[in-house]
Parts: structure tokens; sequence; C-alpha cells
């Protein structure tokens, strides 16, 4: 049986996924490996108007437990945590699946695992997933950082560089789900900043925080005519400073296992890989 998660029960359900998510063939992709920061997780998630913290249960015992990102707007959906099941991996996910069939038809919904958790990307190939993207998580802690750049100008985005931050954004990213146009209605959730030559946005970095002591690196350019010139690193310490600045302990990004200018980029900066990470994406028919 699916349900959404009492109040009251938050701490037992982030105990069962903290449990799980701390075995690699269980891990997903940018969950909180603390306990606390599940608990808080699942707090926000719990209190959200749209956002669903799911439960299998045959009453007594968790069998699995799933939590969904959730933007009726756009009709999308993401995985942020599970599908976490301790046995019958399979019979659960597709309880999960098949709840999100009945409830969200005509949604994309995108999940994303480590390479290593092998029954959550053999369930997404099943029901017709496609491979988004195939990507190498690197991470840096605030204790390894240090600052190798001047960021003097690079300045948080703000309205008069609205109409530009979205062209260059959009394309750059033609085929992203967070377009220009939604960051910019979601400024709660992400952190921007940019560099600006001759009042025109020619690069930016996009950050959101995870969890209390974690950010990702959603979303680093820099216009074709203007790489190789350090706007790259001034936008990723920028990023860095304000972060670290501001509490987090550490800051990940995905970067596509082919994309070597990149890797080369923040591997120079003193990231370091940490995991691979699948992304499947699918429309719920």
């Amino acid at each position: 049986m699916i349900a959404g998660v009492a109040r009251h029960d938050l701490e037992r359900v982030a105990k069962y996924a903290y449990v799980l998510n701390s075995i690699p063939q269980h891990k997903c992709k940018a969950f909180p490996t603390d306990y606390d920061s599940i608990v808080a997780q699942f707090e926000k998630m719990s209190s959200h108007p749209n956002d669903e913290l799911l439960v299998s249960t045959d009453d007594t015992n968790i069998l699995g437990v799933l939590a969904i990102l959730v933007e009726p707007e756009d009709m999308y959906l993401e995985a942020i945590g599970g599908v976490f099941a301790d046995d019958n991996y399979e019979a659960i996910a597709k309880e999960f699946y098949a709840y999100l069939r009945n409830n969200y038809r005509g949604y994309r919904f995108d999940a994303a695992y480590p390479k290593e958790n092998e029954q959550a990307v053999d369930f997404m190939k099943s029901i017709g997933a496609e491979l988004l993207d195939y990507d190498y998580e690197l991470r840096l802690s605030s204790i390894a950082y240090e600052n190798v750049a001047d960021n003097a100008n690079i300045i948080e985005l703000n309205e008069e560089y609205h109409k530009s931050f979205v062209e260059t954004h959009n394309e750059a990213h033609w085929d992203a789900y967070w377009t220009g146009e939604r960051l910019l209605k979601a400024l709660d959730k992400f952190d921007i900043f940019i560099a600006v030559k001759q009042a025109k946005v020619i690069g930016s970095v996009v950050t959101s925080k995870l969890t209390r002591t974690m950010e990702e690196i959603y979303f680093l350019d820099v216009v074709e005519d203007k790489r190789n010139q350090g706007y790259g690193t001034a936008l990723i310490n920028k990023a860095l400073q304000h972060a670290f600045d501001n509490g987090t302990d550490e800051l990940m990004v995905m970067v596509g296992k082919d994309n070597m200018v990149a890797l080369h980029l923040f591997e120079k900066l003193g990231f370091r890989k940490t995991d691979t990470c699948l992304t499947y994406s699918m429309k719920l028919r």
C-alpha cells in the first residue's frame, strides 16, 4: 500500500532511507548522506503543497520510500530520494511506478542513480526510461578550498540582466528542464552569478542548496567566444566563496563523462570525482 508519510513518522522513515542510502547498491544521486539532513529534507517536503513523500507499507513495516519533487505547472516530477527498498525492490518499485502513472499521467519523470545501484538502473530501463545523462559526480569541501581567481567582475544576477541571462542560458541548454525563464521564477531555490561584458551576460553559474550543508552547481556557461579567458574559473570561484561564506560545507557538480574540458577545470579547482550518475527520463503514460 502506498501512502503519504505522516509528520509523526518522519524520523522513522528518514532512518530507513538513511540506512539504505549509505549502501552504494541503494544510493540515490544528490540525496543527503547524513541523518539530520535527511530529516530536514523530509520535513521540508512534507510541508510543501506539491511535493510527495511516499511510503510503501503493510500497515506495520516500511517496505519502501520514494521522495518526489512535483512541479504541477510544468507537469514535471523528479525523484529526490528513492526508490529505497530493502527487499523485493522490483515489486516495490512497480508499486510506486503505478502510483505515479495513476496520479501524474502526462508528466515528465526524471530519476538519477549511481551506476552501482544496478537494481534502480535496471528498473528504469525496464519501464522504458531514456538515458538522459551519464555524469561524473565531483565534490569539493570547504576545508580543501583555496581562492584561486579574481572574481571582482562576477556579480549576482539582478533584474537588469534577466533578459540577457535567459537568452544565453537557453542557447546553451536548449533541452534542459530548467530554462532561463523557470530559473527566474525559482530564485528562492537558486543562486545565480553572472559575468557581464558590454552590458551583456557572457557567462553564468547556477547553484542550489541541497541540504543545510551541501550545494550543487547546476549550470556553468561561458559564451563560446569568451572561453579560455578565465571567466569559467572566476564564476566557479564566486559560487564557492558565496556557498562557503554562508555555511555550506561541500559543493558538488555533475559533469558529463566526455566533457574533458569541464572535468579538467573543476579538478584544477580542487574538485575530486566521488561517484558516477545515470539520469533517466520518461513521460508517464
